[in-house]
């Protein structure tokens, strides 16, 4: 017995000094050229971004393509140039919108004269999704806790989903983005009058879940069937809701979820659904292979230039849904139709001691 055990110790000591680092080398092209374009049947909500990659060892963050000239031509040749607002972000004329059965096309010319074209992208006729189902739940979540660890912890929340009648093969096929709008209360951390304290009112849009989020339809045998489609899962504890540094967080007023559906043509649909398929991808044996998912922008000046991204046309529209009032628990809890949200800023947006316009009571 101890000449086994003093084979099986040696034989892992023997093992443990064997091993010897492994640094592979890993070759990523430079410049790829990345493309981010939506044109909708709504004003406002046109865009194409634009950046180029960075090689896996340079350490740097993406770089905006400045300078460009984006133009999106119709079937008639009706071109609209988007004008650049930010760095590498072009925005389509205020008064533009895309028109239900008509094709676009995007073209973009880089300051060194490359040049890069889209496939012709159709916006097909959407439905309009305008109830909202909801349940409390908890989730696995990642919580950090009093000493900066990370940990995974049940979560209470609501899941949201929408149910969407007849979604079979000949649907119209659907994505959705989704956003958590958060009204709170604020108060100075040093008030000159302690029982008087300076109030910020203030609200902002989180995107909690980021993951591509694809109806996928039943097949031709399921045809009739009602399909009930998750969108978002919303965590209630604030520590998921932070506000101003220089404030003490007083309490979340509240709640509300925006809901952006987008109906896809074929092309955008299978662009959209390999993403998903890889994202969502476990590592099991019937997971769908990683691959370079290609979009459809090619380089016209250079042909074996890679690029990157898609560039969509799709119908759009987007629904205000309202929760109870604070607190939520099990028992209490709804989702409300609300006037549209979508023109609330992205970033914080703060009142002091006076409610903004559009405040949901």
């Amino acid at each position: 017995m101890r000449q086994k055990i003093f084979i099986c110790v040696f034989s892992v000591i023997l093992l443990i000094a064997c091993t010897e680092p492994f640094d592979p080398v890993i070759s990523s092209p430079d410049d790829v050229m990345v493309v981010e374009g939506l044109v909708t049947n709504v004003k406002g909500s046109n865009f194409v971004r634009l950046f180029m990659t960075s090689s896996f060892n340079e350490g740097v963050q993406d770089r905006p393509v400045r300078h460009a000239r984006v133009v999106v031509t119709d079937q008639d040749l009706k071109q609209v140039v988007f004008n650049e607002n930010a760095p590498g972000l072009y925005v389509a004329p205020d008064g533009f919108a895309g028109q239900v059965g008509h094709t676009y096309e995007l073209e973009i010319e880089t300051s060194d004269g490359e040049v890069y074209r889209s496939g012709r992208q159709t916006i097909v006729q959407g439905i309009k999704l305008e109830e909202l189902a909801v349940e409390f739940t908890h989730e696995e979540m990642p919580v950090e806790n009093v000493f900066g660890v990370v940990e995974y912890k049940q979560v209470p929340g609501l899941k949201f989903f929408v149910d969407i009648e007849n979604y079979d093969l000949s649907s119209p096929r659907m994505r959705f983005e989704n956003q958590t709008l958060v009204q709170y209360v604020l108060e100075e951390s040093d008030p000159q009058r302690a029982n008087d304290p300076d109030l910020s009112y203030c609200r902002r849009k989180l995107a909690i879940d980021t993951k591509v989020n694809v109806a996928v339809p039943f097949n031709e045998y399921a045809s009739g069937r009602n399909l009930q489609h998750e969108l978002v899962f919303m965590p209630i504890p604030l520590t998921f809701y932070g506000g101003s540094d220089d404030w003490n967080f007083r309490r979340i007023d509240r709640r509300a979820v925006i809901v952006r559906q987008f109906t896809l043509n074929e092309e955008s649909y299978a662009f959209y659904k390999s993403l998903y398929e890889q994202m969502s991808a476990e590592g099991r044996i019937f997971d769908p292979i990683a691959a370079q998912l290609r979009g459809n922008v090619a380089c016209v000046t250079d042909p074996d230039r890679l690029v990157m991204g898609h560039f969509e046309a799709s119908y759009f529209f987007s629904a205000s849904f309202k929760l109870s009032p604070e607190p939520i628990t099990v028992n209490r809890f709804w989702a409300r139709t609300n006037p549209d949200l979508e023109h609330i800023p992205e970033e914080e947006d703060c009142y002091v001691n006076f409610r903004p316009p559009g405040w949901i009571f």
